[in-house]
């Protein structure tokens, strides 16, 4: 009888307080029993009776003979040192084909956590996890083989001082300012307004480059091999473009090109003129110097041709069909801002429609 009146609405799943602790080491000086105890403070006798027995010391009585008893203070330090210590499960747990394949996605074809995390959900992967769960895995090395220095955009993240940018009041008269392109372009409306860069590999100009194409919109990346960084050699890639798609198409496809102001860019006439006729085949834009963030994608896709074509290497030794696998390998990667969709898939779209 005693025993089911104890149990009369016992507040489960909520740890003993220090109020209650206090309380405990109280009544038990009375002397007060367990079932006493847990009666007043509505909790199961079992566990008041672990509770004692967790927060149990030894001390000196008055004639110096050891007694135990049940210190509030002690209990408390107890349970807040095992609270400490308290994570989380793993959600990956025992799955370890799951971390193999994140191992393998990582380090074997190159993707980001950003990227795979997604990819477990899609193919109903068990133990999928959020991006910031599978960084903080890899942060606790818990993915086979995965460290920080397995992620590329992570580790060549360098948090760099911000300079004052002196611009130029006074443009090059036959050059247009980037503040005169339409606010379709900047906003990324429109289909077919692309920006220009080169990559460099060893020192000096006489050795070959990679010339970059990004289209603004669906970020889709075209790569060509120039045999130096020079302006005639930017000049023949786009009348090689231009001559494989044609005039007509070319005009289409290319409605604008925005470029730094490298002297390899800086003949405005030469490039804006097409190679087959005195026409304009394209309208060129100019960002202002030492603002690489005005051509945002085209740094970014920049920095994914760096993770196969090194700083410092010579850019001759690579043939065109592994400048083509990169390429392919970028237009075919899935990107966060194009809700996981390749460039590649949302060119093919702006093309069909």
């Amino acid at each position: 009888m005693e025993q089911i009146k104890s149990s009369i609405h016992p507040r489960k799943g909520k740890h003993l307080t220090q109020k209650e602790r206090i309380m405990i080491e109280t009544m038990l000086k009375n002397p007060g029993r367990p079932l006493e105890i847990a009666s007043y403070l509505r909790r199961h006798r079992r566990t008041i009776e672990r509770e004692i027995k967790r927060g149990e010391v030894e001390h000196f009585d008055t004639e110096l003979r050891k007694k135990k008893a049940y210190s509030s203070d002690r209990a408390q330090e107890l349970h807040d040192l095992n609270a400490t210590a308290k994570r989380p499960e793993l959600k990956l747990g025992k799955h370890h084909e799951t971390a193999v394949f994140i191992s393998e996605h990582i380090l074997v074809h190159k993707r980001s956590p950003d990227v795979v995390a997604p990819l477990l959900k899609q193919e109903q992967r068990p133990a999928a996890v959020s991006t910031k769960t599978l960084y903080t895995y890899i942060d606790q090395g818990l993915i086979p083989g995965v460290s920080n220095e397995s992620l590329w955009e992570k580790r060549k993240r360098i948090k760099r001082k911000r300079r004052a940018i002196k611009r130029v009041k006074k443009q090059h008269a036959r050059r247009t300012s980037i503040e005169k392109r339409p606010k379709t372009v900047e906003k990324r409306e429109e289909f077919g307004h692309w920006e220009l860069d080169l990559i460099v590999g060893g020192k000096g100009t006489s050795k070959p480059v990679l010339m970059t194409l990004v289209e603004r919109k669906t970020r889709m990346l075209r790569v060509r091999k120039l045999s130096d960084k020079t302006q005639a050699s930017v000049l023949q890639a786009l009348k090689a473009i231009e001559r494989s798609m044609g005039v007509g198409p070319f005009r289409s496809m290319f409605k604008s090109i925005t470029a730094d102001n490298g002297s390899e860019f800086l003949d405005v006439e030469q490039m804006e003129r097409s190679g087959f006729s005195k026409k304009r085949r394209v309208k060129l834009y100019y960002a202002h110097p030492y603002s690489s963030w005005e051509r945002g994608s085209n740094e970014n896709a920049n920095r994914m041709v760096r993770r196969f074509v090194a700083k410092g290497d010579n850019i001759g030794r690579y043939t065109i069909d592994r400048i083509g696998e990169i390429e392919k390998w970028i237009n075919n990667y899935p990107r966060k801002i194009l809700e996981y969709k390749p460039a590649q898939e949302c060119f093919d779209l702006e093309i069909a429609a």
